[in-house]
């Protein structure tokens, strides 16, 4: 006898479960600029074991769940009240798509089956839908814990509509599902039983607009990590203008199609298949994660021309999915004629200024009462709050291949203070010697000189004492100071 809908869901619910966080919570201005001030706080959320070929005891969950957490742990209706360590595998940085990978601490897992319930064989997980196109009108019911409830809470809808992704960006399914606060990292499921993404978000100004990362993403980051090593997913690795009628008729194309190649991230994936700037780059074909053979034609908007039948996917969305290292076929119009080109799929070429959400990895010094950081995106947002000069001198210079330490906060009666230095000077030498970084800085400082010349890129200097640095200076992180 076939189950219905809401028996299927009350046994899939048994696999999800409850993550109590303890860490840092919020990016506060006053944090950001002094990693000092930050407070340690608690929050929770759900997440599910996933049915995988890389183990047991793996949990997926949203990374805004489980980011910059000291301590994570989790409850199960499988067992009464007891709870379980479970540590980050991999999380996004940028909750592009929204996702962490967690698994149970080591022995924890064989704890949690030697408490479980009788009555269950094995260890619930929940199967990931694959291939399977996801239609508006997909009914589906969002598993979670919402608003600190201590048993699973299950909330019933459709899948309302789809929003393309961005290259920075990933696509995402509308839902009228109810989603609260608690529900982040919960499975939404099918009729089959089938998880087709993880509850992540509503729209705060909506009646019952919800948002669910499809669970696509989740396979090829769990590919991505167990087989690359890496939480990345693909980048095509450049950027677009859409065809025209007037550059087709130039290029001798029969109709405006395909996306015109603007400028290519050097070592990206465009770089290296040889790919040119002003080529058009018509379609890519590849092998998938199920061994069947892909091949997408693009409209001068980018738009996937076979799939127009249930929602616009474009190349952005499209090659986020490619595993990285799979190798990947484009054809492109070069000078009059169609070229084919191979490469194999790569992740994002990082700056060396981009977004650091993550405490842990967000070191500093402190040197004669200046607190010294690399410039990120959330210390540039911070000074465009509090200081809106420093801020339009940061982006005067702003050069994102160039690593670039900056002053976020001076103590006041110190030997910086004294010699009139302020939040927002960057660091441009130390005796002379250009800085390169945060760890040649330390170098340079751990040389033990009886005194050190700092010239910032706005011409302030400063002419501090050695004997007043401290004797073990090093790289301090924000987590240590957490109370």
């Amino acid at each position: 006898m076939t189950k219905s809908f809401t028996e299927l869901t009350r046994e899939k619910m048994n696999a999800v479960v409850q993550i109590y966080a303890e860490g840092y919570a919020g990016e506060e201005v006053k944090s950001i600029l002094n990693p000092r001030l930050g407070d340690l706080k608690d929050w929770s959320g759900s997440g599910f074991f996933v049915e995988s070929p890389y183990g047991e005891g793996i949990i997926i969950t949203n990374a805004h769940v489980a980011k910059n957490a000291k301590s994570l742990e989790i409850m199960t209706m499988l067992t009464s009240e007891e709870t379980f360590q479970v540590e980050v595998l991999g999380l996004v940085k940028n909750l592009e798509p929204d996702i962490a990978i967690l698994k149970l601490k080591d022995g924890e897992l064989e704890r949690l089956k030697a408490t479980i319930s009788p009555r269950f064989r094995e260890l619930p997980k929940l199967a990931l839908k694959k291939e399977a196109v996801v239609t508006r009108g997909t009914e589906i019911r969002a598993i979670g814990y919402p608003m600190g409830m201590t048993e699973p809470n299950i909330t019933g809808g459709e899948i309302t509509n789809f929003m393309s992704g961005e290259r920075m960006i990933a696509e995402k399914y509308v839902t009228d599902a109810a989603i609260n606060p608690g529900n982040s990292g919960g499975p939404a499921i099918d009729e089959e039983g089938l998880v087709i993404g993880i509850n992540t978000s509503i729209y705060q100004d909506a009646d019952n607009i919800g948002f669910i990362t499809p669970s696509r993403f989740i396979e090829i980051i769990l590919a991505n990590l167990f087989e690359n090593d890496s939480i990345c997913l693909a980048d095509i690795g450049g950027t677009f203008q859409k065809n025209s009628t007037e550059v087709a008729t130039a290029l001798k194309m029969d109709q405006p199609l395909g996306l015109i190649v603007r400028s290519l991230d050097q070592g990206g994936f465009l770089d290296q298949a040889g790919v040119k700037k002003e080529d058009v780059l018509l379609s890519l074909s590849y092998e998938n994660g199920h061994g069947k053979k892909v091949k997408e034609a693009f409209d001068r908007h980018g738009i996937l021309m076979a799939e127009d039948h249930y929602h616009r996917r474009n190349i952005f969305d499209l090659f986020k999915l490619i595993p990285l290292d799979r190798k990947v076929t484009v054809e492109v119009w070069r000078e009059g004629k169609l070229v084919e080109l191979e490469g194999a799929a790569a992740p994002l070429i990082e700056n060396k200024i981009e977004s650091n959400p993550i405490i842990e990895e967000r070191c500093f010094i402190d040197a004669w009462g200046l607190t010294i950081q690399t410039l990120s995106y959330e210390i540039i947002e911070s000074f465009n709050l509090t200081d809106t000069y420093w801020f339009y001198q940061i982006l005067n210079k702003f050069n994102p291949q160039k690593e670039r330490l900056i002053v976020t906060h001076v103590e006041k009666e110190s030997p910086a203070y004294h010699q009139d230095w302020s939040l927002g000077e960057v660091i441009e030498s130390v005796n002379g010697m250009e800085v390169k970084g945060l760890t040649h800085l330390l170098e340079i400082l751990q040389e033990k000189s009886q005194h050190y010349k700092l010239v910032s890129e706005s011409g302030t200097i400063g002419i501090f004492k050695g004997k007043e640095l401290k004797k073990n200076i090093k790289l301090l992180n924000p987590s240590h100071f957490l109370k």
